[in-house]
């Protein structure tokens, strides 16, 4: 009898805590917990039944961190969640797995200086933002450490030349700044 009454009291706080929940939505598999019709705590996302985020959820908002992946299962990106917006260093990654660049996010915004390298690990590009905004490129390179014209952006206004480094083409793209955003066409 005594076993009884104490398995009906642990049976009765599961049953109050959060759901194992999954969730498709859009072709899209999500599986997480839910407390109170909320996401909370681990969800991790799906994509043609591969891992395509996990991340941390407190009351519906994306907090702590997260990773993104490619399609092929490496890591995309990865950085953190405060209170639904992305905070701190952010990282990203190719698709063969080497590191691509990084820099700070302040509330989904990009601050201070960015690093963006080539698959080959040599440095790409630093470019120094505000608030999101891009206010100077301060170097530019090809994969083999020769110096890039990548434009003239100073004090958010000019050009900037982008460089497809994904592809390693010689693909270039140019964009007109004026404070800091790209003008309209």
């Amino acid at each position: 009898m005594n076993k009884v009454l104490t398995f009906i009291p642990i049976l009765v706080l599961l049953s109050c805590g959060a759901t194992q929940t999954t969730i498709i939505e859009n072709g899209k598999e999500a599986k997480g917990h839910l407390k109170n019709g909320l996401k909370n705590g681990t969800w991790t996302f799906y994509k043609a039944g591969k891992v395509d985020a996990v991340g941390t959820f407190v009351k519906d908002q994306k907090n702590g961190d997260w990773s993104y992946f490619y399609d092929n299962g490496k890591l995309h990106q990865k950085g953190e969640f405060r209170n639904g917006k992305q905070n701190g260093i952010w990282q990203y990654y190719f698709d063969n797995g080497s590191f691509m660049g990084m820099g700070e996010l302040v509330d989904g915004k990009q601050n201070g200086v960015w690093k963006w390298y080539h698959k080959n690990g040599n440095l790409y590009t630093e470019r120094w933002y505000v608030d999101g905004k891009l206010m100077e490129i301060k170097s530019c390179f090809d994969s083999r450490k020769n110096v890039l014209d990548c434009g003239t952006i100073s004090n958010g206004n000019g050009t900037m030349l982008f460089h497809d480094i994904e592809n390693e083409s010689d693909t270039i793209q140019e964009f007109q700044y004026k404070n800091g955003v790209i003008k309209n066409e």
